[in-house]
């Protein structure tokens, strides 16, 4: 009775353990069936991907280039192949014979060297980047186990910090290259191309099988730009940068010069600056803005003779009406000064010109009216973006002309209270130099793809803000300007100059009022009735107080040098 209640547990307990295994046979049948019939193509796909290598093809980055005047190429950006020597410390057998080795050879400390070679987990390790091709030689000859030479393709500018801020530079995030700031940020899409893909077949070992199926996608090359800058011009307003820098104390420096007949930028640069090839040793990032294009300032009398334009234009005044200069002007509570606080007496509009005279500027101001001198500040590009071809444009800020204020529009007749970028006033200047039509700046004359197919950027008109009668008559005004003003210091002997310096002083940040620093300004073109070029100079907290003390011989110095290097023959005996 017990052995047969025995036996019944035992064949029970066999049939559920046959139960168990036979449903796990069925469902290894089914999984089976549902990879070799249902789903055999997809495990088939990922079969095939298992033996199949694919490989981003990363494309060669277009080149940058100056020029001079007759069209020979300058690189400013270009690429390089250079060699490193790597080392791999779990490789390396005496660390202290290639310790010596090293030292003796290239002048490597010591201890960094051993400090980097002790790792015997880390199978890669850069001891020196830009190696000496003969040095990279004979270090591969003499065949070091876990010692090796890569090459690397690296940007390089060869002109270092010429031009950095125009240019800008390339960085280096995994593998992938970014322009930052300047051209190559802007134009990044046209230099960086398109990468390729590689696709072959991998054998058991995950290398490439020579002789297997390949399927190739080359990479599209970038294009390269061939800029406006002239390389001779840019050279000789950097110079006379530094020279104006040391010269004043100031704390920052910059300099544009254009074409203003089509709006073509011959050099532009600022100082501070840096060196695109070391821009990773900069600690302030703020050195890498261009402050020609993304700074605004207001900048004082060189606002002058764009409300005189609007005038003129208007018919209001002509060069010889007078006004009584007494010194000052009272205006809703505030006192408008001339700068040199004196009064002048009867002055006609172009010695309001000549002697920088705010109440000259204000009695205009109110002849023109509200509504067309806000008009013309706008038709002249105050408050908009230029369209230049570099990253981070701002417009400047006239907003405070939207109150309606008298006392603002006053203040603004003279370029205070108005901020405005340098290349918008360079540009509105260039308007008057080009018998009253606005060009849009631009620094890239044409584009080069990698089938050697180029595209041309034309000069392109902004607007017609004056007639070329009004231009003419500012023209002349202005080279009365240089003539009798400044003692003359802006003057080329032989050709007709027009030019104006503004002074004004820097808003305190936060709070109300002005500071006692002052940013100078001299903007000024030539030939004066057919100019070649109009130049535009500025100073941040230079150690003088008016512009007229400072920047008029700097810029007859690069007007001159421009002058000569162009063969311009001269106007006058």
């Amino acid at each position: 009775m017990k052995g047969s209640r025995f036996d019944v547990v035992i064949k029970g307990r066999i049939n559920w353990v046959l139960l168990f295994f036979s449903a796990v046979l069925v469902i290894l049948l089914a999984k089976i069936f549902m990879m070799q019939i249902v789903d055999h193509r997809e495990y088939l796909s990922l079969a095939a991907k298992q033996h199949r290598l694919i490989k981003e093809i990363f494309p060669e980055r277009g080149d940058i280039f100056m020029q001079d005047k007759k069209g020979l190429l300058i690189p400013l950006a270009l690429n390089k192949i250079q060699k490193n020597l790597v080392v791999s410390p779990r490789d390396i057998k005496d660390s202290e014979a290639i310790t010596e080795l090293l030292s003796n050879d290239l002048g490597l400390d010591k201890d960094e060297v051993l400090k980097k070679i002790s790792n015997t987990a880390d199978a890669y390790e850069v001891l020196v980047k830009k190696l000496d091709d003969e040095v990279a030689k004979k270090l591969e000859l003499k065949k070091i186990k876990g010692l090796f030479v890569e090459e690397e393709k690296r940007r390089i500018y060869p002109n270092l910090n010429l031009a950095a801020h125009a240019v800008g530079f390339v960085s280096k995030e995994s593998e992938v290259e970014a322009g930052r700031y300047g051209l190559e940020n802007f134009y990044e899409r046209e230099l960086s191309g398109k990468k390729g893909i590689f696709e072959g077949a991998k054998d058991a070992g995950g290398s490439w099988v020579a002789l297997g199926r390949k399927i190739v996608n080359p990479p599209k090359d970038g294009a390269s730009l061939v800029l406006t800058i002239d390389y001779n011009i840019q050279l000789k307003t950097e110079q006379i940068l530094q020279d104006a820098q040391e010269k004043w104390k100031a704390a920052a420096v910059s300099a544009l010069v254009m074409d203003p007949t089509s709006g073509k930028i011959l050099a532009l640069a600022s100082q501070p600056s840096f060196d695109p090839n070391e821009f990773f040793k900069e600690k302030d990032y703020g050195i890498f803005v261009d402050p020609l294009v993304e700074s605004m300032y207001e900048l004082g009398s060189v606002i002058k003779p764009i409300t005189m334009a609007a005038a003129l234009n208007e018919g209001i005044i002509k060069p010889e009406s007078t006004y009584n200069d007494e010194g000052t002007v009272s205006m809703a509570g505030y006192d408008i000064n001339n700068a040199d606080g004196k009064k002048h007496g009867v002055q006609t509009m172009t010695q309001v010109l000549e002697k920088s005279l705010n109440t000259g500027a204000v009695y205009v101001s109110k002849l023109l009216g509200k509504d067309l001198q806000w008009d013309y500040f706008k038709k002249f590009g105050f408050g908009s973006k230029t369209g230049v071809d570099l990253p981070g444009e701002i417009s400047g800020n006239i907003s405070n002309l939207n109150h309606g204020r008298e006392i603002d529009f006053a203040t603004a007749s003279f370029g205070q209270g108005v901020a405005i970028t340098p290349i918008q006033l360079a540009t509105a200047m260039g308007a008057i130099a080009n018998k009253g039509v606005l060009m849009r700046p631009y620094i890239v004359q044409k584009v080069i793809d990698n089938s050697g197919n180029e595209t041309t950027y034309q000069p392109k008109i902004s607007g017609e803000v004056i007639s070329p009668e009004t231009a003419e008559t500012l023209t002349k005004m202005l080279v009365s300007v240089v003539k009798n003003g400044y003692d003359n210091r802006a003057g080329v002997k032989g050709y007709f100059v027009a030019g104006k310096t503004g002074t004004a002083q820097i808003p305190k940040k936060g709070q109300r009022g002005y500071s006692d620093d002052v940013v100078h300004a001299f903007v000024g073109y030539a030939p004066a009735f057919k100019p070649r070029f109009l130049v535009f100079l500025q100073l941040i907290k230079p150690q003088a107080r008016f512009a007229a003390t400072t920047l008029p011989e700097h810029f007859k110095e690069l007007a001159n040098f421009i002058l000569n290097y162009y063969e311009v023959p001269p106007d006058e005996k």
